[in-house]
């Protein structure tokens, strides 16, 4: 019995049960966005839904556009069935086809129930998916991605912003989605203030 457990160790030892998810921080997923948009499902086919555009908080596009049905996996299932009349927050990546599909899978696909977000692992300063659209919006508006995100560590890429340290400070006590984006999700990233201090009379 004991010589059957040892070889059974051995054997699990030599396969990799790595399945954690790699996490893409937000700053980095909004970087990488050709549209993020609010809306509904529409229509579910085989590999792709129609999805009807009802806001779009970055880009533009026509408003029903097809996106690709990402494929679930032990560390990354769906949170909820997509079926027609599903609201979704989308961040989304144009292919070479012209159908979009969502970055980095569920990151990119968020479920919304009565003006609610009902993904459990989204960060709780996702409050409503008001105060984050426009805690994204803040983002786009005070900081512009360079340089390259596509590498494991995402070490070639960085941001500039446009505003001082003190102005951004500011603009985290108005919306705790741009705190958390500035504060919590992105201590990796290198961040290049505007050297520019403007004062109020």
């Amino acid at each position: 019995m004991k010589l059957f457990i040892c070889l059974f160790l051995v054997f699990l030892s030599s396969f990799n049960f790595d399945y954690k998810k790699r996490e893409m921080p937000y700053p980095i997923v909004i970087a990488k966005a050709d549209l993020i948009v609010d809306g509904t499902v529409s229509k579910v086919s085989k590999n792709t839904y129609e999805f009807k555009v009802d806001q779009f908080v970055k880009g533009k596009s026509n408003s029903r556009i097809n996106v690709v049905i990402w494929k679930e996996w032990l560390c990354d299932p769906r949170m909820k069935e997509l079926k027609p009349g599903q609201r979704l927050i989308l961040f989304l990546k144009r292919n070479a086809f012209g159908t979009f599909y969502s970055i980095n899978d569920s990151t990119g696909e968020l479920y919304i129930d009565n003006d609610n977000f009902i993904n459990i692992f989204i960060a709780k300063d996702f409050v409503n998916p008001t105060i984050f659209k426009e805690g994204v919006k803040m983002f786009l508006k005070t900081f512009t991605a360079c340089g390259d995100f596509n590498d494991r560590f995402f070490g070639d890429g960085y941001f500039l912003s446009n505003k001082s340290i003190f102005e951004i400070y500011k603009m985290e006590e108005d919306n705790q989605v741009f705190k958390y984006l500035v504060d919590r999700q992105m201590n990796y990233s290198n961040i290049q203030y505007s050297t520019t201090l403007q004062f109020s009379n």
